[in-house]
């Protein structure tokens, strides 16, 4: 059943851009004591938080980021000791595994934060709208152009 007038896609967009922007303002202190960029933590708890999908072509198509810049917080991560590059795979290091387990917990109190005040059944419906959404954005994503 669609709504009589659907949320515009400016509104859409909005939400999703505030969400990354308070996920980084969460991970900012943390980024601060490491000195890594937040987009090089958020690669780091990418691949550790999902190992099946562990290589640079993988953390561009599920999280959107451009090649070169996926490229250049890798490289730092691989200096830096964090991740290890087994031919195309990428592998969190055991040095990584304390700043992972917090990186996690920062993550845990973004969800946390993000959800506070939403009574579980309303959580329940908003899971199936954006499962349903999640179809409907890849049988867009499908067509033929």
């Amino acid at each position: 059943m669609m709504p009589k007038e659907p949320m515009r896609g400016a509104t859409l967009f909005s939400h999703a851009n505030k969400m990354t922007k308070a996920y980084h303002v969460m991970l900012t202190p943390l980024c601060k004591e490491t000195g890594l960029p937040p987009l090089a933590l958020d690669i780091l708890l990418f691949l550790a938080n999902n190992p099946e999908h562990n290589t640079a072509k993988d953390i561009c198509r599920m999280r959107g980021h451009k090649p070169g810049i996926v490229s250049v917080h890798v490289e730092r991560l691989v200096n830096d000791g964090l991740l290890d590059r087994r031919q195309t795979r990428l592998i969190c290091t055991e040095q990584a595994q304390a700043l992972i387990e917090r990186g996690r917990q920062v993550q845990w109190q973004f969800g946390r934060r993000l959800l506070e005040g939403i009574p579980e059944e309303d959580l329940a419906t908003m899971r199936r709208c954006l499962e349903r959404m999640d179809g409907n954005l890849n049988g867009i994503c499908k067509e033929k152009r």
